[in-house]
């Protein structure tokens, strides 16, 4: 196997299509094409299914796909220390997705340490919904995370490190006219707003209503692309949400939102460091691991 080949199976996975996968790596149609063919005849096994809807991937496709990313990760994380050794003014880079209740609890503590320690590391952090994380994870546009560890069947090529659980609850602001409700029953008749992936958004539902009894209000659930966007919805209007209940008590949201006391119970999640399988963390990574368990 060639890096190259590894690179366009990456790419295609990334973007799509032949085509568009091409046009990313900035080479032509034809060359992508023959590097994925040389590929499949060096390994003996078919990679990918080609028909008229377009290129999909094999079972041994998508098991080689995994090691691609993690290959071609490993080789952006040796350049990176390479570049560092000939040019001792560059910045190292930190990527790190964080869950949103966990960066607006534990985070101003962490940072400052961290700075102070290594100056010299430009970090850059993301919101750590696991349905956008793990993705960049697996393609090394992350380098950890530190948020909700999803079921064993999301978690390929991926290892985590559990820390602690909370609860889930639905909120809604102070003042809203079912602020007092105790049955989710009493809210079928309310916007939702949520976030989710199209994949999740069964999982959810069933968790949110199907599990209590009640058919999900499917035309009131509304969809979130970020977490903020949540919180201002509910903070601003009387729609409802189902969030961490740790988020509620932020020094910023505790005036604004209330966990609504319902007597219905949800399945805690787990929060813990995930990173990509069999890889070791850089040193930057150790650290900031280390000081926010300090935290």
């Amino acid at each position: 196997m060639k890096v190259h080949q590894l690179r366009y199976l990456a790419a295609l996975a990334s973007h799509g299509s032949i085509r568009a996968a091409a046009r990313a790596l900035g080479l032509s149609q034809a060359t992508v094409t023959q590097g994925l063919r040389e590929l499949e005849a060096g390994a003996q096994v078919a990679l990918l299914t080609r028909s008229h809807g377009g290129v999909g991937f094999t079972a041994a496709g998508l098991d080689l796909l995994a090691d691609a990313q993690r290959v071609l990760a490993q080789l952006r994380q040796a350049e990176d220390t390479l570049a560092r050794h000939r040019d001792t003014g560059g910045q190292e880079r930190l990527s790190v997705g964080l869950t949103p209740w966990v960066a607006q609890t534990l985070m101003a503590r962490v940072l400052p340490a961290f700075r102070a320690e290594l100056p010299h590391v430009q970090l850059a952090l993301f919101d750590g919904l696991p349905s956008q994380a793990y993705p960049q994870l697996r393609d090394g546009s992350l380098d950890l995370m530190v948020g909700r560890i999803a079921p064993d069947d999301a978690m390929a090529g991926l290892q985590a490190t559990p820390l602690f659980s909370y609860d889930m609850t639905v909120v809604a602001r102070r003042g809203h006219p079912r602020a007092q409700a105790r049955s989710i029953a009493e809210l079928l008749e309310d916007d939702w707003v949520l976030t989710f992936t199209p994949g999740e958004r069964a999982a959810l539902l069933d968790k949110l209503f199907v599990q209590h009894g009640l058919t999900p209000p499917k035309h009131r659930i509304h969809l979130a692309h970020s977490a903020l966007l949540v919180q201002t919805l509910v903070q601003q209007t009387d729609m409802v949400s189902f969030c961490p209940w740790p988020l509620v008590e932020t020094e910023g949201l505790r005036h604004s939102l209330v966990a609504l006391q319902l007597r219905e119970r949800f399945d805690a999640h787990v929060v813990g460091i995930v990173r990509r399988a069999q890889e070791a963390p850089s040193h930057a990574a150790a650290r900031f691991i280390a000081l926010f368990l300090e935290q």
